[in-house]
C-alpha cells in the first residue's frame, strides 16, 4: 500500500496541472503567436516538475512521521488504554445505616455500630415502698464490627449510659469446621437472651433471665450450626470488670432446632449453667424488679449460694403476622457455707407472650442462630407509611421461695404496644402489673404478709445502627 501522505502529494500536482491546462486554454490563440505559447509551456512543465518535487519531499516527510507516531503506538499501548480508576475506589463502602467499608476482595470489614435507648418510668407499689417518676438513658452504645482475612471476625462494643463506661461485646472469632470464640460474650442461655435487645418484644426481658443473673463473661466458645440448628457451649471465667485476683468458674451451652412446617416457623431450645464462687468471691444472690428498670427490686434473697446450676426450656412458633413465645427455667443453689444445716433451695420461673401485627409484618428468626432479628417494616413512616405496629401481651411468673427462703414470688402481666418507625428505629409502651407474695426475706419489699402489688409504665424511644 502507498504511504498516504505520498498520494495526497500527487492529488496535489494533478490538481496544479488541471488548473495549469485551464488556463492555458482560457487565451485566445489568435492572441500569441506559437512560438510564444511554447516558452511559455516549457517554462510551465518546469515549474510543475519544481512542484512535484517539493510534495514528494513533504510526502517522504509526512510518511516518516506517521512511522514514528505508530511505533510509540505499539511500544506504550497503556497510553491508549481506559484511564485508571482513582485510588479511592479500591474500598467499598455501604450504609446499613452507619458505614460499612470492606476491601474489593472481601477479606476484610469493618462495620460502626451502636444503639440509644431513651426511657421514661412511673412505678409504685401498694407498700408505699417504691414511688418512679423518672427517665433514663438506658443504653448508650458506641463500637466496631468486621472481619479480617475472611475467616477472622471481631467485635467491640461499650456503653456509655449511667455516666459510666462498661465494655459489653469484645471478643476475636474463628470460623473453620467450628467457630472458635474467646473474649467478651454472652454464656449460652435463653432465647430471650440470645436475641438482642433491639429485638426483644417487651422494654424488660423475662424475670428468671435477671433474677439468675445470665450476662456476658470473658471466655472460650465454640459453636455450629446448620439451616435449622445451632450448638453453643463455652468456658467462661470472670468478666471485664470484676477486677478480682481470683475468679470462678462458669460452664454453659445451648441446643436449639428451627424447623418450617407448612406457613409456620417453629423453635425448640434448651441450655444450661453451672457457676462456682472462687474462694473470698462475694457468694450468688437473686431479686428482681416489677419490669422497670427504674422500679426497685422487691424480691430479691441475700448473698447465699456460691454455686448454682440453671437448665431451662425454651419454644416459640411464628405463623405470618403472629408469634408465640415461651420459656421455663429452673436454677438449684448450693448454699455458702455459712448457712450450714439449711437445705439448698431451687428457684424457677418462665414466660409466655403473644404478640401480633396489625400492619402486616412479622418476626424475623433466624433458626441457624436459634434467634430473632430485625424485623421488615412494609411501609417506614420516612416513605409516608405508617410503619409497623405491634400489639403484645405476657404473663410472667419467678419464684425465689423455697426450702425455707422466702424472697417473694412475683406474678406479672405486661402489654405492650411498639411502633416501627423503620427497620432501626422504634418506640415502645409498657404497662405491668405485678402480684407479690411470700416476701419474707430481710431483702424483700413486702408488708408483714409477705405481700406487695406493684404497677408500672414505661416509654421508650430507640434507634440502632
Amino acid at each position: 500500500m502507498k504511504p498516504a501522505g505520498l498520494t495526497r502529494a500527487r492529488r496535489m500536482a494533478a490538481f496544479a496541472l488541471s488548473a495549469a491546462a485551464v488556463a492555458f486554454l482560457a487565451n485566445p490563440a489568435h492572441a500569441q503567436s506559437v512560438e510564444s505559447l511554447q516558452a511559455e509551456l516549457a517554462q510551465m512543465q518546469a515549474q510543475m516538475a519544481a512542484m512535484q518535487q517539493k510534495m514528494q519531499a513533504m510526502a517522504a516527510r509526512l510518511a516518516e512521521a506517521e512511522a514514528r507516531q505508530a511505533e510509540a503506538v505499539q511500544a506504550a499501548p497503556a497510553a491508549t488504554a481506559e484511564p485508571a480508576k482513582p485510588a479511592g475506589d479500591a474500598i467499598k463502602v455501604k450504609w446499613e445505616p452507619a458505614p460499612s467499608i470492606s476491601s474489593p476482595d472481601g477479606r476484610f470489614e469493618m462495620n460502626l455500630r451502636g444503639r440509644v435507648y431513651v426511657d421514661a418510668g412511673f412505678a409504685n407499689d401498694d407498700n408505699d415502698t417504691m414511688n418512679v417518676d423518672a427517665t433514663e438513658l438506658r443504653a448508650a452504645r458506641l463500637g466496631i464490627e468486621g472481619k479480617a482475612w475472611q475467616d477472622i471476625k471481631y467485635k467491640f462494643e461499650a456503653d456509655f449510659a449511667g455516666n459510666k463506661t462498661t465494655v459489653k461485646d469484645a471478643y476475636i472469632q474463628w470460623h473453620g469446621p467450628l467457630a472458635v470464640t474467646v473474649g467478651q460474650f454472652k454464656t449460652p442461655n435463653s432465647l430471650e437472651e440470645q436475641t438482642s435487645s433491639r429485638y426483644i418484644t417487651f422494654m424488660e426481658r423475662g424475670s428468671f433471665t435477671d433474677a439468675f443473673d445470665f450476662e456476658r463473661q470473658i471466655g472460650l466458645g465454640l459453636s455450629s450450626h446448620g439451616k435449622n440448628w445451632s450448638a453453643k457451649a463455652g468456658l467462661f471465667r470472670g468478666s471485664a470488670g470484676s477486677g478480682d485476683a481470683q475468679e470462678g468458674v462458669t460452664v454453659a451451652g445451648r441446643i436449639t432446632f428451627g424447623p418450617k412446617v407448612g406457613a409456620a416457623q417453629l423453635h425448640f431450645g434448651g441450655s444450661f449453667r453451672y457457676r462456682d464462687q472462687a474462694p473470698g468471691e462475694t457468694a450468688f444472690r437473686y431479686r428482681q424488679r416489677p419490669h422497670l428498670h427504674l422500679a426497685d427490686r422487691l424480691i430479691a434473697t441475700d448473698h447465699i449460694a456460691d454455686s448454682d446450676v440453671f437448665y431451662g426450656i425454651e419454644a416459640a412458633a411464628i405463623f405470618g403476622s403472629l408469634a408465640v413465645q415461651a420459656e421455663y427455667g429452673w436454677l438449684n443453689a448450693d448454699l455458702a457455707a455459712a448457712m450450714p444445716g439449711a437445705k439448698d433451695p431451687t428457684f424457677s420461673g418462665g414466660y409466655v407472650d403473644l404478640s401480633w401485627f396489625f400492619t402486616g409484618e412479622q418476626r424475623a428468626y433466624h433458626p441457624d442462630k436459634g434467634a430473632f432479628g430485625r424485623i421488615k417494616v412494609h411501609h417506614p413512616v420516612f416513605e409516608g407509611g405508617p410503619g409497623a405496629w405491634q400489639l403484645a401481651l405476657r404473663y410472667d411468673r419467678i419464684d425465689l421461695s423455697d426450702a425455707g427462703i422466702l424472697a417473694g414470688e412475683q406474678e406479672s402481666v405486661i402489654a405492650g404496644v411498639n411502633w416501627y418507625l423503620n427497620r432501626h428505629t422504634r418506640v415502645m409502651f409498657n404497662y405491668a402489673h405485678a402480684d407479690i407474695t411470700k416476701a419474707f426475706a430481710p431483702t424483700a419489699k413486702g408488708d408483714l404478709r409477705g405481700k406487695n402489688n406493684a404497677d408500672s409504665f414505661g416509654m421508650r424511644a430507640q434507634v440502632d445502627w
